[in-house]
Parts: structure tokens; sequence; C-alpha cells
């Protein structure tokens, strides 16, 4: 062979090399590419646990974006509308949608494409034959048995019916709809009691399924949104109810599963609150299970703030709030009289599920020694929930009481001092101004008439 043929071959073998070596890189990423009509903005997110990727939207509606990114479930928003898909590094999937038929327009071609149509028809078989999970939980549990058996059988049904899915994708699909299942158990106690209000009565076999699962599995919380509502469940049952915090979670301490830890924590956070007598327990928990010196912080200064909210102690107090009769009002302008306070928002849906239940306690405990105060942490100029919209509905909904608007919503001084950062939450002062409950029973919990009748109203 010549010098000058041994140059050329060299060449065109790393020529060769180079192109497999670009068509190896090409199986390592994902490639989405398509076309949004109607588009709101110029971008698609693409998010998952702690994925969020931005795609840019050219002008005329199309987009092209290489992700590296890892075998997972994610969601496709466009505006508000959302999707999910299902994305491999190796797919090269086309998806095209209009915005005003979000659903149903959306089609996906191209490597990948069978398995995310199957995720938009499941979507669509699913708004098409809505479950009432109100009958469902009201069911006894024979009967509730029964019925998610049935759920169970025609999801499966339905997914197998789809024959062009690719195996391990299948296989995905049928461990979600098991964590499904298992959700609907997990969830029973609670929602009966809620829907059909009464105590459940279940056998000693009903929740065994429950403890079969491992919920220290970090893929599958990456991997299923059922299986990661069930962890988080689980684990905030624990917190609630365990007479032995440290010792039931020794075990997940132990473990690798860093989101699921830094998950609980985030959880957990909210959990500690003002006259919980498993504070200091919690605390220690959170703070073994995190490794962020920042939420350690945080922790540590709620903490601070809560031990000084213990019953019998000086209620922090608020100075000239706005009172929607048009004076202002202290809590010091309030001594004499025990003090319900309910904190809440008008853009806060579970604050107005209580008013019903919070009137009717204003009726029966009219004439004693109690004043009740709604205390609105409302945004002063906020674009929809605001100053006015907190006066508007005040009126429409004819709430009585004292109604009063804090001074800079969260911000405020006195919430800070409380250490609340979710509502709705209530507040029980005695007529000297201590802490009765930082945390009492929301107005339609039976809870809330048990403290009344226990106190010198």
């Amino acid at each position: 062979m010549s010098k000058g043929n041994f140059i050329v071959n060299l060449v065109i073998l790393i020529l060769g090399m180079t192109f497999i070596s670009c068509d190896f890189n090409e199986h390592e990423v994902t490639i989405i590419s398509g076309e949004i009509t109607n588009p709101i903005g110029n971008t698609i997110e693409i998010s998952a646990q702690d994925i969020s990727i931005e795609v840019k939207i050219n002008e005329d509606g199309t987009f092209r974006d290489t992700l590296n990114i890892s075998s997972s479930y994610y969601n496709l928003a466009q505006g508000r509308e959302r999707t999910q898909i299902y994305l491999e590094p190796g797919y090269v999937l086309s998806i095209n949608l209009d915005t005003e038929q979000f659903d149903e327009s959306i089609k996906f071609e191209g490597k990948g494409s069978e398995n995310n149509n199957f995720l938009k028809d499941k979507y669509l078989h699913k708004e098409q034959n809505p479950i009432d999970i109100i009958s469902v939980f009201k069911l006894d549990e024979i009967e509730f048995i029964a019925k998610i058996n049935e759920i169970k059988k025609s999801d499966y049904e339905f997914t197998n019916k789809y024959s062009n899915i690719e195996p391990h994708f299948r296989t995905l699909e049928l461990k979600s709809l098991e964590y499904s299942y298992l959700q609907y158990l997990q969830r029973y106690p609670l929602y009966h009691e809620f829907y059909a209000k009464k105590t459940p009565v279940v056998s000693d076999t009903f929740m065994l399924p429950l403890n079969e699962i491992n919920y220290n599995n970090e893929e599958d919380y990456q991997m299923f949104p059922t299986y990661k509502q069930l962890v988080i469940s689980h684990y905030q049952n624990i917190l609630e109810t365990s007479s032995n915090i440290k010792e039931d979670f020794n075990e997940l301490i132990a473990n690798k599963s860093t989101t699921i830890k830094n998950d609980l924590v985030n959880q957990g956070t909210y959990m500690l609150s003002a006259g919980n007598k498993k504070n200091k327990d919690l605390y220690d928990i959170l703070i073994q299970l995190s490794n962020d010196s920042t939420i350690v912080s945080k922790l540590t200064d709620k903490f601070n703030v809560l031990s000084k909210l213990e019953k019998g102690m000086k209620s922090p107090e608020f100075i000239d709030y706005e009172n929607f009769n048009g004076v202002n009002t202290s809590l010091s302008d309030l001594k004499g009289k025990y003090v319900y306070i309910d904190v809440w928002a008008t853009w806060c849906g579970p604050c107005i599920r209580e008013i019903p239940s919070l009137q009717k306690i204003e009726k029966q405990y009219h004439d004693k020694n109690i004043y009740f105060l709604s205390l609105s942490i409302d945004e002063r100029k906020r674009p929809k929930y605001n100053y006015e919209a907190w006066r508007k509905m005040i009126v429409e909904k004819e709430l009585t009481g004292i109604q009063l608007f804090a001074d800079n919503a969260w911000k405020s001084k006195f919430i800070i001092a409380y250490g609340i950062d979710s509502i709705p939450r209530f507040l029980l002062i005695d007529p000297d101004g201590n802490i009765v409950s930082g945390n009492a029973p929301r107005p339609s919990d039976p809870a809330l008439v048990e403290l009344f009748n226990s106190l010198d109203l």
C-alpha cells in the first residue's frame, strides 16, 4: 500500500468513526420538534421532579430542541395547558397541537410516538369516563373493594388493548395502575369519614397490601406520581400519629433516598406548628433527614419561633389593623373575652369552605364570652385577590364577627410571630391575652366545640 493510499484510507476510517460516533451520541439524547398552533407565549416547558426545561417556539410556531434527560414521565406545558408525556434517550419525537383544542389536537409522530399517543388516549378516556370519587369513597368496605377492583380491571384492559406500545413502557403503566389501586386503599379511612360522615369500619386484612410496599424506592419515587403520593402520605401519617417518631424513621434516615428525604422535609416544615406537642421530635427528625444547610436554618428559625407559642404564654400582638367597619382594631382592644381568630384570604379555597361552619359556630356562641375575628392576609394591590376583593366577599357572603385586613399579608409581624406559613389557620387567645392554642381546631372540626365547652365561656 502506497503512502498516499494509506493516508486516504486513514482519513476515510476517521470520518467513518466520526459518523459512527455521531450516530451513537444521537441515541444518548432526546430530540423533540413540532409545531404549535395558536401558541401562548414563546416557550414550551418540559418538567419532572427536579427538572424544568424551556424550549423556544419560533415565530412560525415551530420548535426543535435536543434534551439530555433520563427515561421518565414528564409534564409538557404550553400556556396554562399541560399534558403528561414519556421521554427516553434516543427518542426523536414530533409533537403537534393547537392550544385552542389542546388535548384533542395533540399528535405524536416519530420514535416514541406509540407510547405518547397511548398516554393521550388514556387521558381522553378518563376525561370521557370520569370516576365519581365521592360515591366510591362513601361505600362500605366490601362494596368499596369490589368497585376499585372493577376500576383496576377496566384500566388494565384499556392498557393491554394497545399492542404497539413498547413492552417496558407497558410494564411501567401497569405498575402505575397498581400504585393507583393502593392509593385508593390508603385514602379510604380519611375519605370515607369525610364523604360518608361516619367512622369507617374495615377488616384486619383491608390495609395489608399497603404493608407490602417499599416506601424507600427512589427510582419509583422519581418515576411514578402515584407512588410519590403514597410515600408522602405514608410518612406524613407517621409524623402525625406515631408515638415513637425516631424509631419509625430509622430506616428512612439510613436510606440513600435523597429526593424522598428532601420532599418530606419540605412537607414536614408545615407540620411544625404552634402548640404541637411533637414539635421537638418533628424538628429532630427533619434535621436528620436534611442535608441542606439553608433548610436546616429555616427549620431552626421556625422551631425557635414556635417555642415561644406554648399554651399560657403571652400572645403576639397586632396593632391598628383596618376593620371592615371603618375603624382600626388592635388585639389589646379585645381583652376581657376569648378571641377565636381565623387567618384566611379570598384566594384560599379551604378557607372559603370553612365559612359556613364558622358562621354556624358564631351563631351558637354569639352570647358567650368570645369574639370571632377573621384576619385577611390578602395583598392590598394584588391584581385579582386584593383589598377590594376582601370587602366584596364580606358583603356577598354576609360575613359577621370582626373582619380585619392585615397590614402586610404574609409578612405581617403578627403572622410571622405565629410562624404561619399555610392557611386556613385558627388561633384561640384567652381574656388576658394569653395563648390557649396557636393551632386551634377548624370550625368544621367537632373538636372545636369540645374545646369551647371546656372553657368558661
